[in-house]
């Protein structure tokens, strides 16, 4: 690297095929994790510790501020032009902001923590694994918002390890050292974990920034409370992003006992493994060519491309939700003899990932048309949806119920996604009868040309 700019990048695909390695393997890290973990603690004690990572992981994007998508914004063109004393105030601020409302929050729900656990979710055992979970807000809020500054700097795939292998991977190793015995012991290798992951994401930023740009003193206020005001509709849209994959574990731990919350919790990390580590590289290839194309391609175009991509997601991951009908129950049983009963909320959390992977890349489509407004109400209006189906299904279903509303949630999210850029595009993401057979026929024929040729 050389001191006054960034390394020579390699390809796009190769880009992409390296974030989609680092995405797998922090998926199956994870999934290794709460299998350990779940055999280690049994369905009651991972229910808490469920409760407790969810109260953390929703506090953590709204302790971000949104602040994400504005150092993308800001802060790209400050590394193209070499800008680093904007960089490094810009730095200073967001990461000051994001501290300030982590502290703010430790102390909120560590004050809280024993009236949550009684009166809410009538589980005193619960207290103390929100305090220790408390405790990792802070390191896990800051080293998450190292996560956009690592992308703008060229390193994508330090950017993801930090945000999804590093924490997983750390405890699962630490499993093998420190054995849990109950959900306080996990959330004490929680907090170790995001404590080192904030210094392995600290450390390739501060390397980049002393190599750049020497060490100018950062230029700007020390606090800037104006990056908040363009940030209010990123932190609306990512807080309900997050908060829609908790709020039926939440739902569920008020109405159930502690072993469903972990047999739900289970059933949905299983659940989201269909879309989880497929949809976010596709996606990432998808929108820089629908970037590329808009102005310059016809609409027929772009629909083509985007259901191409819609119907060949649907088609792999329908074949690993064939999977889980038949072999769901065995998978969930790796985790524990307990968690066996998580398999019907497992069928109704699946099916509503196939109504996200139906959808294919309708998010890159609509932000490449300036319509992410659209995006935001849609998540807050399926957040909305799913609290008040919760609160509905929940008391008489059970789990089943909270998967439930949880899927018709997120099902309801992407059609009205879906809807819009129909609507106001004039572009169906979702591929027709006549779409498939067309594109099975060009098969059929190139496969019969090759085998006269051979």
């Amino acid at each position: 690297m050389t001191p006054t700019g960034l390394p020579r990048s390699p390809t796009i695909l190769k880009r992409i095929a390296s974030s989609f390695v680092f995405r797998l393997s922090g998926a199956v890290t994870n999934f290794s994790f709460v299998i350990f973990l779940g055999r280690y603690l049994g369905a009651s004690q991972t229910g808490l510790y469920m409760i407790g990572l969810g109260f953390l992981s929703v506090l953590s994007t709204f302790c971000r501020l949104g602040l994400e998508q504005i150092v993308i914004r800001d802060g790209g063109p400050m590394v193209r032009d070499r800008q680093w004393a904007q960089l490094r105030s810009l730095y200073r601020q967001t990461m000051l902001l994001a501290a300030a409302a982590s502290l703010a929050l430790t102390l909120t729900v560590i004050l809280l923590s024993t009236p949550l656990a009684l009166y809410v979710f009538h589980k005193q055992e619960l207290a103390s694994v929100l305090v220790w979970f408390a405790v990792a807000l802070l390191p896990t809020s800051i080293a998450m918002m190292h996560v956009p500054f690592l992308q703008i700097i060229g390193k994508p795939e330090r950017s993801i390890a930090v945000f999804s292998v590093w924490v997983p991977l750390l405890s699962f190793l630490s499993l093998f050292c420190m054995p849990p015995s109950s959900a306080v012991t996990a959330a004490y290798i929680f907090v170790g974990a995001s404590t080192v992951n904030l210094a392995i994401a600290y450390i390739p930023f501060g390397r980049f920034m002393r190599s750049a740009g020497g060490l100018p003193g950062p230029i700007g206020p020390l606090w800037n409370v104006r990056l908040l005001r363009p940030a209010l509709p990123l932190l609306i849209g990512n807080t309900c992003q997050m908060a829609l994959l908790w709020i039926a574990v939440f739902a569920v731990g008020i109405h159930s006992s502690p072993s469903d919350v972990g047999g739900y919790s289970v059933a949905q990390r299983v659940a989201l493994t269909l879309s989880g580590f497929l949809v976010p590289p596709i996606d990432a290839l998808v929108g820089p060519r629908l970037s590329m194309m808009r102005g310059t391609s016809s609409k027929h175009d772009i629909e083509w491309i985007v259901q191409r991509v819609s119907a060949a997601l649907l088609i792999l991951v329908s074949g690993l939700f064939v999977v889980l009908v038949v072999s769901g129950h065995q998978l969930l049983r790796l985790f524990g003899n307990d968690f066996g009963a998580g398999y019907g909320p497992l069928l109704f959390l699946s099916a509503g990932q196939l109504a996200v992977v139906a959808s294919g890349s309708i998010r890159p489509l609509l932000v490449v048309h300036g319509l992410e407004r659209v995006i935001r109400n849609a998540m807050v209006i399926a957040t909305l949806a799913c609290i008040a189906l919760a609160a509905i299904l929940v008391p008489t279903l059970g789990a089943t119920g909270a998967a439930l509303a949880t899927a018709l949630a997120l099902a309801g999210e992407k059609l009205a996604e879906g809807l819009v850029a129909w609507k106001v595009l004039g572009i169906c993401v979702y591929p027709s009868l006549s779409f498939y057979r067309r594109e099975i026929a060009t098969l059929l024929k190139h496969h019969a040309k090759r085998t006269q040729t051979e």
